[in-house]
């Protein structure tokens, strides 16, 4: 594993190579919704997080919270670089096909170690900046994101 100053910006790094040249649904370039939710992670610390000083989980999560959903980077990897607490989290923020939304976020929100927790405040941050970003969330999608809200701020 890698030493806890290095987390963050070997994340990143990751995050900006295997989303490089992506775009979201919008056209926007995919690392600046990654770039948001840490920042958003890093502003809830103090409210959310147990201990500050694994604040940096939480944001090396964030920065690879769909690397294993949208990339071929591989869970596999992900674990040998980043150890098992980042790789859970990541896991349980990758979204299987078959898995319905509702699904997805109960699985997040009932686990109870670190990485859950890790889960938990990385999800919250991404469906803020869903719900807030620079371009409007589409209609269709509000109420559930909503819903996803207040069900995950209920456990944290």
């Amino acid at each position: 594993m890698i030493k806890e100053k290095d987390i963050v910006k070997d994340a990143m790094s990751i995050a900006s190579n295997y989303h490089g040249g992506m775009t979201d649904k919008y056209g926007h370039p995919y690392f600046e919704h990654l770039d948001r939710v840490a920042d958003r992670v890093r502003e809830m610390e103090y409210d959310m997080v147990d201990e500050t000083s694994e604040i940096s989980l939480y944001v090396a999560a964030a920065y690879l919270h769909d690397v294993i959903e949208d990339t071929e980077y591989s869970t596999k990897e992900l674990t040998e670089k980043f150890g098992e607490i980042i790789a859970s989290a990541v896991e349980l923020l990758t979204r299987e096909p078959e898995m319905t939304y509702a699904d997805y976020i109960a699985r997040i929100k009932m686990m109870p170690s670190l990485s859950g927790k890790i889960a938990r405040v990385v999800k919250l941050a991404d469906l803020f900046d869903h719900l807030m970003g620079p371009t409007a969330c589409p209609p269709s999608l509000i109420k559930r994101y909503e819903k996803s809200l207040y069900s995950l701020i209920s456990t944290v």
